[in-house]
């Protein structure tokens, strides 16, 4: 039988043509720039380090499983090769940054899974199915590019005050011009649907569908493989625990498996604790599932002892202020969430939360802002401001906590005491950076926790 490059899907349309015009373009002017080659050489170098090209290598073996088993159902010919290793260099490659982002947020996976089955990926699908005469393709897509490039610029231009209405009209013509090529598209498709439609298509239309859900078990057994592998980094970097480093791993990956939030914890409770032998490590384990199941039914704790360690983590959640889990240290009971910034800007002031007690109840907490000079000063203390009174409310009443933090703030030792609770407001000021700290002890709390 003769083969041709057709045979195995590479007959490639004018889109592709002038996508790859343009690719080796770029490639030319980037080796044939003096400065630019060594940046290459190193990307290269990078790409395919010892431990990326271990990753690329079993993930192109996966692939290779999955299209096997794929031929095995009559569900993939040759015809599919391209689009096969079009999505293997897509998607396999990037499958390595989707797993970083899952990082024990499965919901990141779920929202991938939906988006490959929305209506959009049909569209999508066909608008690539047909494509224009080349000399349009070839000014189309430098066109899109740079229309695309102005609005990324545009987004980032925030102290402007005409960009608003400037990226309204970059977006509406952008939503032009796809609104024009899928419609031309979409004639295109209809008016030679006869000669468009086959068997093979729906192979090409279905093959990304089937080979996403086969790859799913791969993108999150990487990243589990991903989070032990950064867990436990530290401890192997450290000399007294570096002994350790290998059973603490194979007994996180026994006790807890994919549950990744457990085997952080029990890297933490190693570092924190100074954990430095194997009996050390198999008590840190037995301490996680204990405290694990105290989660899941907390006790109830007696206000003349302190406060709840599962209520308390939890005050100010409405602000994303979510304490890790209450634990032991070397420092004793502890929690806390540090640098929850303001908002989105690069050097935004910092909002901190800490709980430290007993092992059965919190008795301190204390919120902290680290702030700026060059920021809006007023916007970040009416920030503090709210989160401390949540906290004061959750102590007292509403109508106490508003007349002790007022009371706190015009104090001039910043100490108020009531009912035996102690709330203190700190201040402390160093060149252009300040700090704020409200802190509010429990007649039961002792100066070494």
């Amino acid at each position: 039988m003769f083969f041709t490059p057709a045979s195995f899907g590479f007959d490639l349309n004018n889109r592709e043509i002038s996508t790859l015009i343009y690719l080796g373009l770029v490639l030319a002017c980037v080796l044939l720039w003096k400065e630019g080659r060594p940046l290459v050489t190193n990307l290269a170098r990078a790409f395919f380090a010892p431990r990326l090209a271990l990753i690329w290598l079993l993930m192109s073996l996966y692939v290779v499983a999955c299209v096997w088993v794929l031929a095995r159902l009559s569900l993939w010919e040759w015809f599919n090769l391209k689009s096969t290793l079009l999505w293997w260099l897509t998607v396999g490659f990037t499958s390595v940054f989707v797993a970083q982002r899952l990082d024990g947020k499965p919901n990141v996976l779920r929202k991938m899974l939906y988006d490959t089955f929305t209506l959009s990926a049909v569209i999508i699908f066909i608008a690539e199915l047909v494509s224009f005469p080349l000399w349009i393709e070839l000014l189309m897509l430098p066109a899109l590019v740079f229309l695309t490039a102005l609005i990324a610029v545009g987004e980032h231009q925030v102290g402007n005050p005409g960009m608003p209405l400037l990226l309204k009209l970059l977006r509406g013509l952008q939503i032009f011009a796809s609104l024009m090529i899928l419609s031309a598209s979409y004639w295109l498709v209809v008016t030679n649907v006869e000669k468009i439609w086959s068997l093979n298509i729906l192979r090409e239309f279905g093959l990304p569908f089937l080979l996403w859900l086969m790859f799913i078990p791969f993108v999150f057994l990487l990243s589990i493989y991903m989070v032990y592998e950064e867990v436990f980094v530290q401890m192997k970097i450290r000399p007294v625990q570096a002994s350790i480093y290998q059973y603490a791993r194979w007994r996180a990956l026994f006790s807890f498996g994919w549950n990744v939030e457990e085997v952080r914890r029990l890297s933490r409770d190693v570092r924190e604790c100074n954990v430095t032998d194997k009996r050390g490590v198999k008590e840190a384990i037995q301490e996680i599932k204990r405290l694990r199941e105290i989660e899941k039914n907390p006790p109830t704790v007696a206000f003349t002892e302190g406060w709840s360690p599962y209520e308390s983590r939890l005050f100010l959640e409405d602000y994303g202020l979510v304490t890790d889990d209450y634990h032991r240290t070397q420092w004793g009971w502890r929690a806390g969430i540090s640098s929850v910034k303001l908002n989105d800007r690069v050097l935004a002031d910092r909002i901190s939360y800490y709980l430290s007690g007993s092992e059965y109840a919190v008795t301190q907490l204390r919120i902290t802002l680290l702030g700026s000079m060059q920021n809006d000063a007023n916007e970040a203390q009416f920030a503090f401001d709210e989160r401390a009174l949540i906290i004061l409310t959750k102590i007292f009443d509403a109508e106490r906590a508003t007349a002790t933090y007022a009371c706190v703030q015009t104090s001039v030792s910043g100490v108020v005491a009531i009912d035996g609770i102690v709330v203190s407001l700190g201040r402390s000021i160093w060149g252009d950076n300040y700090d704020w700290n409200l802190i509010i002890r429990h007649p039961k709390h002792q100066n070494n926790i």
